[in-house]
Parts: structure tokens; C-alpha cells; sequence
């Protein structure tokens, strides 16, 4: 059902030797150029794209980059942090007075005082603005047993009144730097002496639509619990302060995620799914968007490719903010057929560079470059894609299909989304490609 439009530039040269001469500009040699020739550039839509799925290959729990905190009036996204401190310290040995001679006692801690989190707030990714002066962010016990430890559910049902541990009202600014959040000393203290795991859930309670972006260990920021502790349940003898970072050894089956588990986002509520006749990128836990593609082969291999057009047709994010924007990347998919399951396929595809001239990512193999779009924005967008079918030509799509996996730089790490028209939607607003080319055997086209 393709729409053919055919235009033909016509090459005329006068009769004679002396009208093949380089005065024509061609380029070409003379001898090929003094027949009445025509060269057919032809333009031509077809569907092109036969598969578009979203498909949640998401980065692992805990390996983003950053621990988000966001919360919405609409109630549309509800992101929380984790925070472990499964090995806590027992004793401790006395500051050592000054001139004096060192303290190797290690004393039973039996009293606490001070406690508090210190995190450390992301100030490299640009995050939106907020929206009060102040921001009240509240600590919870959120320790579990049992559960495994991806598990969501039950660690958000942990997010209760009775096991509120700490509070902070801050001004709104210094969570963009290292801040810290007072937690309760007989909390803490019980902890320590029950020889229990003590993580702490952060959560956001202030009005506005909040994102509070908190560097993770990813980054090697690693938060931290202070105390100072006391050989005895007088709390007014404590004189040193003791730091804890970050640690867990669970699930001790996987120190890989384990690592990845040391602090981390609770998606209890996340970016929304796409709905009927959509597909997303981006998002909450991450999403990416697989687009297989069924091009004919004569278009592939017999023609020299000018342009090639993908269009999509862009739907507004339901929760996007007016300051989103996100960068679309367009990679080529190197997935071999081998490689059903397509969640799998979406992790495959060319190297990606980083152009900072122009702040955008590239695809090493294609070329591509990301193209910025907000993320509020409806209409049909166009995306060059030539490049990729140029890789295409000459392969064999049974052994290795043809595929472009669109993705974002922030997925996972980030609720903004793009959000685009599936082959399920009306027929007008399905994607299409759109595909300049020059038939190999036109005169003089090599």
C-alpha cells in the first residue's frame, strides 16, 4: 500500500563533442552524459515498522544512578528511598584526650545520642525546581524479614505512623547539597543492641509536586548514620561520634545485587503504563521502545538511499511538567534472531557516544544523534533514519532482524517519558517510513 511519487530530473546534452566538456559539472565521465539520459529519484511511504512494543528491560533495582523522592498533588507518582545499615557497631573506643595516651578499651555502646542520616544531594542532573520554600522529608523503620528483597510491596506497607523514626523540615535549597535528617536515639539504639538491621526509609511529605534527586553508592556518594556513643545509658558521658556507611549483605546469594541493594528507589507508585494503542520510553522503572522493521529487499540492496523519514506520532506524557524534556536515542538493534525473547533483544544494540559540543548522544555504528523533545508535546515527529537502513543492505533479516531500539539516558533513574502512537492505533496515526532513493541501475549512479 505504498504511495510512489516519482520525480525525474532530466539530463540533456547537445549534440557535438563540444557539449561534453566538464562545463556541465557532473561530475561523472563525459562519454556517459552525452545520450538524452534520465535519472529517477523516487520517494516513496510504506509502513515499514511491523512490530512496536514496550518493553521493561529497566536498569536493576538499586543500580540507577540516583535514590528519587517524589511526590505529586495528583497522587499520579509516589518514589521513596532505601537506605541499609545491616551491620551496626557494638563498641566503640573513647576519643582520646589531648596529650594523652590512646584509649584501646573498646566499650559496650549502652546510650546514643544525635543520631542522624546524612545524605547527599544530586546536583549534576538538573533537577526541576521546587516548588515551596521549605520541604519536610520524614524517616521510617522500614526493616523487614522474610520479604524478599525486590520485593515493593511490603516495604512500603512499612511507611506507617507507628514506625516514624525521625523528621526534617529543611529549606528547600540544601537538599541540593549533603544534608541531614535527625533520627530517634532509643530507635537507633535499640537496633544496635537487638543486633538487628536498621534501614531507613525516606519519604516526602510536603505539598507541591517535589523531585528530590539523592546520589546513590552508583556514584560512589555513599550515605552515612553519626551517633555519638556512651559506655553508659547517660547519654551526657558520649565523646566521640561514630559513622556507619551503607551496608548489606543481603541477599547473600547475589553480592552483585546486594551491592546494587545498598540504597535505592521505591517505586511504589512509578510512571504510569502506556495505554491502548501507545507505546513509552523511558519512565519509572525504565522502559524502552522495540520497533521491528519488514523493509523490501529491493529497497535495501538495489537502490543508493537519500533519505530515510521514521514518523511517529507523539502523545503528551499524562504526568509530564512543563519544564520536561528528554533526549530520544535512536540505536541500531544487533540482536540475532537467536534472541526471542524481545525484552532481551531491547538490551542489544550498537555503542552510544557522547557529543558534549552539542550535549547529545550519538550511536557509534549509525551515527544518529538523539533528538530532544518534550516530553508534553503532541504530533507527529520525523527522525532520520537512512543510516540504519544503509547497515541493513546486504543482511539477512531472518538471521539477524531489523530493529531500533529507542531509549532515554535517564530511564529508570527519572519518571519523564515519551509517549508515541502503536501500530494499534488509528491508521493515521500509526508509525511510517517515509524513503528517498535513486535505483542503482540509473545511468551513471554506481
Amino acid at each position: 500500500m505504498s504511495v510512489w511519487r516519482k520525480y525525474v530530473v532530466l539530463l540533456v546534452a547537445a549534440s557535438g563533442a563540444a557539449a561534453c566538456t566538464e562545463k556541465l559539472g557532473s561530475g561523472r565521465a563525459c562519454p556517459a552524459l552525452c545520450p538524452i539520459e534520465e535519472v529517477g529519484i523516487v520517494d516513496t511511504t510504506i509502513p515499514g515498522v511491523v512490530l512496536d512494543t514496550t518493553v521493561y528491560p529497566g536498569p536493576p533495582l538499586g543500580s540507577e544512578a540516583g535514590v528519587l523522592l517524589v511526590t505529586r498533588t495528583d497522587s499520579a507518582l509516589d518514589l521513596r528511598g532505601v537506605f541499609r545499615f545491616d551491620s551496626l557497631p557494638k563498641t566503640f573506643v573513647k576519643k582520646t584526650p589531648t596529650g594523652g595516651t590512646a584509649d584501646t578499651v573498646h566499650y559496650e555502646i549502652k546510650g546514643i545520642k544525635g543520631s542522624r542520616i546524612f545524605v547527599q544531594g544530586d546536583t549534576t542532573t538538573g533537577a526541576p525546581p521546587l516548588p515551596a520554600d521549605t520541604v519536610t522529608i520524614v524517616a521510617y523503620d522500614v526493616d523487614t524479614s522474610g520479604v524478599a528483597d525486590t520485593a515493593v510491596a511490603p516495604v512500603a506497607a512499612l511507611f506507617t505512623p507507628a514506625r516514624e523514626i525521625g523528621r526534617r523540615r529543611i529549606r528547600a535549597e540544601a537538599v541540593r547539597d549533603t544534608f541531614s535528617i535527625p533520627l530517634s536515639d532509643s530507635a537507633v539504639l535499640a537496633k544496635i543492641q537487638s543486633h538487628t538491621a536498621l534501614r531507613i526509609g525516606l519519604r516526602i511529605e510536603s505539598g507541591g509536586n517535589t523531585t528530590i534527586n539523592i546520589l546513590s553508592s552508583g556514584l560512589g556518594s555513599f550515605s552515612s548514620l553519626r551517633f555519638a556513643p556512651s559506655a553508659t545509658a547517660d547519654t551526657a558521658q558520649a565523646d566521640s561520634v561514630i559513622s556507619v556507611g551503607i551496608n548489606t549483605d543481603s541477599p547473600a546469594d547475589n553480592r552483585t545485587q546486594a551491592s546494587y541493594l545498598l540504597d535505592y528507589t521505591l517505586a511504589v507508585k512509578g510512571t504510569p503504563p502506556p495505554g491502548p494503542g501507545e507505546v513509552s520510553v523511558g519512565g519509572i522503572r525504565g522502559r524502552r521502545i522495540y520497533l521491528g522493521f519488514d523493509i523490501p529487499k529491493r529497497l535495501l540492496d538495489s537502490t543508493q538511499i537519500v533519505r530515510a523519514t521514521l514518523r511517529l506520532n507523539q502523545i503528551p506524557s499524562p504526568i509530564a511538567e512543563p519544564s520536561d524534556t528528554a533526549q530520544l536515542r535512536i540505536f541500531l538493534g544487533t540482536a540475532l534472531a537467536d534472541v526471542t525473547d524481545i525484552t532481551k533483544r531491547a538490551l542489544f544494540h550498537e555503542p552510544f557516544g557522547f557529543d558534549p559540543t552539542a550535549g547529545l548522544y550519538y550511536g557509534s555504528i549509525s551515527g544518529l544523534r538523539a533528538v530532544k523533545m518534550r516530553a508534553d508535546s503532541a504530533g507527529f515527529r520525523s527522525i532520520e533514519i537512512a543510516p540504519i537502513l544503509r547497515q541493513w543492505a546486504g543482511t539477512d533479516a531472518t538471521k539477524q532482524p531489523h530493529a531500533i531500539i529507542l531509549s532515554l539516558p535517564s530511564e529508570g533513574s527519572s519518571p519523564i517519558e515519551l509517549r508515541f502512537s502503536s501500530l494499534e492505533a488509528p491508521e493515521a496515526l500509526r508509525p511510517s517510513l517515509q524513503i528517498t532513493y535513486v535505483p542503482r541501475n540509473a545511468p551513471g549512479i554506481p
